[in-house]
């Protein structure tokens, strides 16, 4: 392996373009008005926008007295992003009009690519609200509230760096992609002397936008990073998990490069992952919930009962992370990735890997889904199903020890091969419709049909490839 072949003098190179990556004094005590918080920081603009159903932030970059305005006043959206898809496409053609929002002030971090300027995070309060993943996120917090618990989250995300721009992937038609690195190097000393300034200046990027990581590591696959974000409440988790893409994606094309994704990005690289963590505190007493010192795993009734909720809901709730066609091509077989509603301490082959150890630790990984996975929803789906395990007093089936990938639990079954299984399976789940609206059900399931019924509608070269010739 040589350093070369990591680019290394386009990476020093690429270090010298600075942006905004001192992180503003943000101190916002609670009961902290956001208008003095604007004034002390001295904000000359703010971007405020909306997590679209894809997890993607739409927004607007408001000067710093017009959002004032709004604050006060209300502000409203186009009432499209329930309906808007992949490459800025429309899955419905209906009258659009203004809705009202509302920003969530606790919301509110610097933004990292301007100076004086803080994002804010908005969401409908019309009747977009029920289609909205962040207000679902919402909704099963508040439960989780009055069952006494408090839930935190953290993500960690696999993406590949590509030296690609959008102009060299257009012109190559998406093909035949250069990664930033030629070889794998997981876990590698050598990546990151090499690269140095460049993970550097992208550290300070995330922690100027208020994502201090917990470790940046390489990963399997030429150009492969691994980022895990900081433990926090679940709301300010998701948000964190959403913009991580957001801004990991702009620090990249600023350099001439592009961040992807996908869960998949073509059969010669590895699978990408996604996967949040989840854990639960008593509200009352500030106690770990998933942690049992008498217990001989270290894990609490609690926790089986939470991840008993999730493995069943599992087979009929699929899209909630998996909501793309590219998503099932992760869960082909030679992956790493799980493909089966399975449990075990630490084992990473299962699709929950609980970890025990100290109280604080303790938590559950879902490493099911994919990079490309909405976090909102994701954990939407992890929360509402698992504490309906905790309400139902469900208990879980028995513990994976041995490779997880591919057993299926005779009480639970199989998961769903493609989205559109997935997605006809939700919609006709009566749970589904328990836990998040039948109309978010129903809106959300028809997306995801239409989505595949485009991709089945495009015929890739491997296919012409494989048949013209023999059929």
């Amino acid at each position: 392996m040589k350093v070369s072949s990591f680019n290394a003098q386009k990476l020093s190179l690429l270090s010298m373009q600075r942006m905004n990556t001192t992180p503003l004094n943000w101190s916002a005590a609670s009961g902290t008005a956001l208008s003095d918080i604007l004034e002390r920081e001295r904000i000359e603009f703010v971007h405020a926008g909306i997590f679209d159903t894809e997890g993607v932030f739409r927004e607007k970059r408001l000067p710093v007295a017009l959002a004032r305005r709004y604050l006060a006043e209300g502000w409203s959206f186009i009432d499209a992003l329930p309906y808007w898809g992949p490459n800025d496409t429309v899955r419905a053609d209906r009258a659009y009009r203004s809705e009202a929002c509302q920003l969530d002030v606790a919301s509110l971090r610097p933004y990292p690519f301007e100076p004086h300027a803080a994002l804010l995070v908005a969401d409908y309060t019309g009747d977009s609200a029920a289609l909205s993943p962040r207000a679902l996120l919402a909704a099963q917090i508040a439960r989780a509230h009055q069952l006494g618990f408090e839930p935190l989250g953290a993500s960690e995300f696999e993406f590949i760096i590509l030296d690609e721009t959008p102009a060299t992937l257009s012109a190559k038609n998406f093909d035949q992609l250069q990664t930033l690195a030629q070889e794998n190097c997981c876990w590698s000393g050598l990546y990151p002397a090499a690269g140095a300034e460049f993970l550097r200046d992208y550290d300070h990027c995330l922690r100027a936008g208020d994502i201090p990581l917990h470790h940046l590591c390489s990963e399997l696959g030429p150009g492969c990073l691994e980022a895990a974000l900081p433990v926090r409440q679940l709301a300010t988790a998701a948000d964190d998990a959403a913009l991580f893409k957001l801004f990991t994606k702009a620090f990249c094309i600023q350099r001439s490069l592009t961040a992807s994704f996908m869960a998949q990005l073509s059969d010669t690289h590895p699978g990408l992952g996604g996967h949040p963590s989840l854990s639960l505190r008593t509200r009352t007493t500030d106690v770990a919930a998933f942690h049992a010192a008498d217990d001989p795993r270290g894990i609490s009734i609690v926790c089986r009962q939470f991840i008993a909720g999730i493995l069943q809901a599992l087979p009929e709730l699929m899209p909630m992370f998996a909501s793309t066609v590219n998503a099932y091509r992760r869960y082909v077989p030679g992956n790493w990735a799980p493909r089966t509603a399975t449990w075990g301490l630490g084992n990473y082959t299962c699709g929950l890997r609980v970890v025990a150890g100290a109280p604080d630790d303790c938590r559950i990984e879902f490493r099911l889904p994919g990079a490309d996975t909405n976090p909102h929803l994701a954990f939407a789906l992890m929360l509402g199903a698992g504490l309906r395990g905790i309400e139902q007093n469900l208990q879980p089936p028995p513990e994976t020890t041995d490779i997880g990938r591919e057993f299926v639990h005779p009480a639970i079954g199989p998961l769903p091969r493609s989205l559109l299984e997935a997605a006809e399976r939700m919609q006709r789940s009566t749970l589904a419709a328990d836990l998040f609206g039948a109309e978010f059900v129903t809106h959300f399931t028809q997306s995801c049909i239409q989505e595949d019924i485009t991709m089945r509608r495009h015929v890739a070269a491997f296919e012409r490839k494989r048949y013209l010739h023999h059929v």
